[in-house]
């Protein structure tokens, strides 16, 4: 039987944990972990990017192009 105190911690902790992963996928730091499954899901051959490789070809994507706001 489990103390009442047991769950309420259990609970907060829990939602500490989806707030804290909320909070990555928000600021993008969690991108090359989304990048690791989606590859693993979807090819197993293809040699994957160390997380150096990635976020370079993340800001090459982003800033490559020409971006005016007026």
């Amino acid at each position: 039987m489990k103390r009442r105190g047991g769950d309420f911690s259990e609970q907060m902790w829990s939602a500490m944990a989806r707030v804290w992963l909320g909070i990555r996928e928000w600021c993008g730091d969690a991108a090359y972990e989304r990048y690791l499954k989606s590859q693993k899901r979807t090819t197993c051959s293809a040699v994957l990017l160390t997380p150096e490789q990635f976020y370079v070809e993340q800001l090459q994507k982003r800033y490559s192009h020409v971006s005016r706001c007026c």
